[in-house]
């Protein structure tokens, strides 16, 4: 396929273009550190037949056009009709061909996803298979109540499944709608039936591949919320669990990255239920086996991220280390390993280090809203594990405000939250600042 043609830095001049060639528009929102964001820029990206507009989150004044467009996770994938209507949200980790498959149904759709939702709660007429393939694949992660506004979800979720006329989309609804259950603590499950079903879709390889995404990301959530501790049905699901994945990890049709994230999840089952046969070891040879596949920049980005998880959930933390501390020169963002850098100095106990590699990590961010979310996580590590080093807080907080003053939308979306998340953390520490008494108050700006 031919290369997108990306347009960037104005969104009107991009649907003006949809409208006035009829073509739908598809926005992309990410940022350079994502990873998810680089899995998508190395295996996806390839459709000529739309309009595409990326807005890159550290672009000038980003974060307001992310209001506007109610963006804001990394990534969010839109499709919008040539008239401007939002027809609805991907979700960004399903493997290339099915995401170009839910990309063209919603590039072609006749209803937008709020319409069928609209209609298959309502029942007012029976929903075409297009339509609930649409709406069992929509991206409520990214929704940003767009669709639900503040009603219970796991209820909603729950009521298409029931109203499902599509096997295959009702199957994905079902694990959606007890996810959000799990999620919100919220009971009302008949456990053993939603155990049943699971098992059932966890059998048979072709609906495995085909929830490839949510059959890796659910697993922890769903065994502990439908599972007790040290039980027999825990061991059963796990262990049907971890097949499934393992049919993951050997299916060539899916990439390197997307066959490491099926080893880390069942790598994070066999603390729960599925113990593999020597761990280190597999763990070990299939991250060698990987990293010496994988050298286009994006997906390397997005394969050493979820690499170091394998190996850090494994318990093989210094190899760890040693994985990422080999890639940062050779990384566009190795700012972000560093964050998992600390992480893992974290996990040794070792808090002085933890703050060193956060120290590091905003000391290499580039692009503002990076920056403002790299120095919010370094602010927060200070206060939590070098509280006493009340001059180092006060030259944090005296750079952060000068790079605010120089944001024209330091107080619209990411950089609202993260502005929140600083006025809390110094909202608890006892020390004393004059920088950081003044970002405190610059921060409350955001209410």
């Amino acid at each position: 396929m031919a290369a997108i043609d990306w347009h960037s830095g104005d969104p009107d001049a991009a649907f003006a273009l949809a409208k006035a060639s009829g073509r739908p528009l598809f926005l992309y929102w990410g940022a350079a550190w994502c990873p998810p964001c680089n899995r998508l820029k190395a295996s996806v990206f390839g459709r000529p037949d739309f309009i595409a507009l990326h807005i890159d989150g550290d672009s000038a004044g980003a974060q307001q056009l992310a209001e506007r467009f109610k963006l804001r996770s990394y990534p969010t994938l839109v499709v919008y009709r040539p008239d401007g209507a939002e027809v609805a949200r991907l979700p960004c980790e399903l493997d290339g061909q099915r995401f170009v498959e839910i990309l063209a149904l919603a590039l072609n759709a006749r209803f937008t996803a709020a319409q069928s939702l609209s209609v298959a709660l309502s029942r007012e007429r029976v929903l075409a298979d297009d339509e609930w393939r649409l709406l069992s694949f929509y991206s409520w992660d990214t929704d940003e109540q767009q669709l639900v506004k503040n009603l219970d979800f796991a209820a909603i979720v729950a009521s298409m499944t029931r109203a499902c006329t599509l096997p295959a989309a009702a199957v994905r609804l079902d694990w959606l709608a007890l996810h959000a259950v799990a999620t919100s603590g919220k009971g009302g499950v008949d456990r053993r039936a939603a155990i049943a079903r699971l098992e059932a879709t966890l059998a048979a390889p072709k609906d495995v591949f085909a929830q490839m995404d949510i059959v890796t990301n659910y697993a922890v959530d769903l065994v502990r919320f439908l599972t007790e501790p040290h039980t027999d049905a825990r061991t059963r699901l796990c262990r049907s669990w971890a097949a499934a994945l393992a049919t993951l990890e050997a299916d060539p049709a899916l990439t390197v990255a997307d066959q490491l994230a099926a080893l880390r999840t069942r790598v994070r089952l066999s603390r729960l239920g599925a113990p593999i046969p020597l761990l280190n070891e597999l763990a070990r040879e299939r991250v060698a086996q990987a990293v010496a596949a994988v050298h286009e920049p994006a997906m390397r980005h997005t394969l050493l991220n979820t690499a170091a998880g394998v190996l850090s959930d494994a318990g093989m933390l210094d190899e760890a280390e040693q994985l990422l501390l080999a890639e940062l020169e050779a990384s566009h963002a190795p700012y972000y390993f560093m964050h998992n850098l600390a992480a893992i100095a974290k996990k040794r106990g070792d808090a002085a280090g933890a703050v060193s590699w956060y120290e590091r990590a905003w000391q290499r961010a580039t692009g503002p809203a990076t920056r403002l979310q790299w120095g919010a996580t370094y602010l927060q590590g200070l206060v939590d594990f070098a509280p006493h080093e009340a001059p180092r807080i006060d030259q944090l907080a005296h750079q952060l405000l000068q790079e605010l003053g120089a944001m024209r939308d330091a107080f619209s979306q990411r950089n609202r939250t993260q502005l929140q998340r600083i006025e809390a953390k110094l909202g608890l520490w006892s020390g004393s600042s004059e920088h950081a008494a003044a970002l405190r108050q610059a921060a409350r700006r955001q209410a």
